[in-house]
């Protein structure tokens, strides 16, 4: 059985947070100020609550079916036939989450730290580990999420040391001169950046709690802690450099490492980015389990074997990314992945919910 126990809710909000954050992190905020540029601060804010209404969104349809995942109550709401393919379109999603993430944090290792060790090599790695992990049940997952957890606290030392560094607080001023309309328009690559609440449309029925309003305050806790991460690094890039600087360096986060001077550490950016690969896994193994749970109910019957279907997802994955090692052609990836992430994150259960509600009130007829 892949579910042996269920999880709590401290489980639920550490598997959250740490699915979140990824190779992002080290872009922050770049994507995020194309137009409101040193108000981008102020995108990654409304990011957080584009996400948050996202989560209301999935809670409220998790809600509907409180005894069901994703996988199983969709069939309820569009049919077996259609409810094959959206599990299977949800599978693909999940497994090129997992990929972006392993060939994105493999580029940064290999442009910054790894210079010498093959790109493939570095994939493989992470693929094989995070399968490895991916193959367990949710419980032993959730509870190997929970000790990285300690990695995540040191990585967010570290950056709020790095950002004591010398800097202008006038990079910030004056403050909202770009327009709310740049700002906005900024928020929405900060939206793609918290994907990975969508774990509630499988996670939902096997979260223990007394209500199942505690899942939804789980969620807004961990989306709040990310938004404030986020916004944290935001502020610390903003001040360290000018927004014409901000227009151009695509890694402002390993560049404040990397110039930071400590008698304790030598090189910060790479121990840095040396605890950072394991919150990376986390993402990696998280999709990978998520992929397989959704590709187990494509067919007729639940597929139930988790661990040969995880360790197929991983293979792939690997000899698709190791045709990545381009940068050019990861921007590419990504930008179509983002377009993803908005569709299967955000407009597809908000569809889901409006047609449980109508289908509802059809049968009260």
């Amino acid at each position: 059985m892949i579910h042996l126990k269920k999880i709590s809710i401290n489980q639920l909000i550490c598997l959250v947070i740490l699915t979140q954050v990824g190779v992002s992190v080290l872009e922050i905020p770049y994507a995020e100020s194309r137009r409101s540029g040193y108000d981008s601060w102020m995108s990654i804010l409304v990011g957080g609550l584009f996400a948050q209404i996202a989560i209301i969104v999935i809670y409220q349809l998790g809600k509907r079916y409180p005894e069901q995942s994703l996988q199983q109550y969709i069939f309820s709401i569009i049919g077996k036939p259609l409810g094959s393919l959206v599990n299977l379109l949800f599978a693909l999603y999940c497994a090129q989450s997992s990929l972006i993430v392993v060939i994105s944090y493999a580029n940064v290792l290999n442009r910054w730290v790894l210079f010498q060790t093959p790109f493939y090599v570095l994939v493989g790695i992470s693929v094989v580990v995070a399968a490895y992990i991916a193959s367990s049940t949710l419980r032993s997952i959730s509870t190997i999420t929970q000790s990285i957890l300690s990695m995540f606290l040191i990585s967010a030392v570290i950056i709020l040391i790095s950002g004591m560094g010398k800097g202008d607080w006038r990079h910030f001023m004056p403050i909202g001169t770009h327009g709310i309309g740049a700002i906005i328009k900024d928020a929405v690559p900060a939206f793609w950046a918290y994907a990975g609440y969508e774990l509630l449309l499988y996670v939902f029925p096997f979260v223990k709690c007394n209500k199942k309003k505690d899942i939804f305050i789980a969620m807004s806790i961990a989306n709040g802690l990310t938004t404030l991460f986020y916004l944290l690094i935001a502020i610390i890039v903003t001040y360290n450099f000018s927004e014409s600087q901000l227009n151009t360096i695509t890694e402002p986060m390993v560049y404040i490492l990397r110039k930071f001077r400590w008698p304790v550490v030598q090189s910060l950016d790479i121990l840095f980015m040396t605890l950072w690969l394991s919150i990376t896994t986390v993402t990696v193994y998280v999709y990978l389990f998520l992929s397989a749970r959704y590709f187990a109910f494509i067919g007729r019957k639940e597929i139930r074997k988790h661990p040969l279907l995880v360790w197929i997802i991983g293979i792939l994955c690997f000899t698709v990314g190791i045709w990545f090692s381009d940068r050019q052609s990861i921007f590419k990836f990504s930008a179509y992945h983002n377009k993803a992430t908005m569709i299967m994150v955000a407009i597809v259960p908000t569809i889901f919910l409006l047609i449980s509600y109508v289908r509802d009130k059809v049968a009260r007829k």
